[in-house]
């Protein structure tokens, strides 16, 4: 199967791309999938509870190393829309083709054909270690190079499994890493800390902007007095808004701005 690429090279897919197809009688329709290629393989098997195995043997026989989801393209607005959301996210975009979009069995079949060929591209490119040569002794510029290389694409692994996350969960992630970011931060460990920070930032990308997830970071950089009680109040806030609790994030915004002026 050849893939038509309209963002994105075939000799190095990017592992996260969307599907696309045209409705066969009204060219301005157009569905959708999204296919990831998982970094760590997943045996299915020891998640299925034993009394559905049967009904999903052919799954749970072996690992899953990538998925289609959803498994048949569903409706978004408009190609240039498609076009846009890939560019913004760096995901590749490939053309499936024209289709009958209610026909659902037959596009399930023609989107796993499109995302095992994509994952065999995948797997089929050099792998970064073989792109990059060892470091010689002395040459600590190679080295600072493949801890970025690495650090990057760790990043964008992080990026891809948020985008796929609901805000409540991405909220509760936020919590877990703004304890962690807190907590290498004063122990001196810069490394961890920027790895933290940097998924704090992705998921930021992924909530609305009015969560001011910028202002909690910069809260929780700051080293000045009240800074980790304004950090805390910006993860609140956060949260309030989420619920729709405009009263409480009336109260919180107060709270912030009377330890700003203390």
């Amino acid at each position: 199967m050849t893939l038509e690429y309209h963002i994105g090279d075939s000799t190095r897919p990017k592992g996260h791309a969307l599907i696309y197809f045209r409705d066969g009688s009204n060219s301005d329709l157009v569905s959708a999938s999204y296919v990831v290629i998982l970094p760590v393989s997943v045996d299915i098997s020891k998640y299925v509870p034993p009394f559905l195995a049967g009904q999903v043997e052919q799954i749970s026989s072996g690992e899953m190393s990538s998925f289609a989801f959803p498994p048949a393209p569903e409706p978004v607005p408009s190609e240039a829309w498609l076009r846009e959301t890939a560019e913004n996210r760096g995901d590749d975009l490939l053309f499936g083709g024209v289709a009958k979009l209610d026909d659902v069995t037959s596009l399930m079949e023609v989107v796993a054909g499109i995302s095992a060929e994509y994952a065999t591209q995948y797997d089929a490119q050099p792998s970064v270690k073989d792109q990059i040569e060892p470091p010689q002794f002395g040459d600590t510029k190679a080295a600072g190079e493949s801890s970025t290389n690495e650090g990057s694409t760790a990043s964008d692994v992080s990026d891809v499994m948020y985008s796929m996350m609901s805000e409540p969960d991405l909220l509760t992630e936020l919590t877990t890493l703004m304890g962690r970011f807190q907590y290498e931060s004063s122990g001196g460990d810069t490394v961890g800390a920027g790895e933290s920070e940097a998924k704090i930032r992705s998921i930021a990308r992924h909530v609305p902007d009015n969560r001011r997830i910028d202002l909690l970071v910069e809260a929780a950089m700051d080293d000045s007095d009240h800074s980790a009680k304004r950090a805390q109040l910006y993860l609140e806030r956060a949260f309030a808004m989420y619920r729709e609790d405009y009263t409480r994030v009336h109260v919180i915004e107060q709270e912030i701005q009377d330890l700003t002026i203390d």
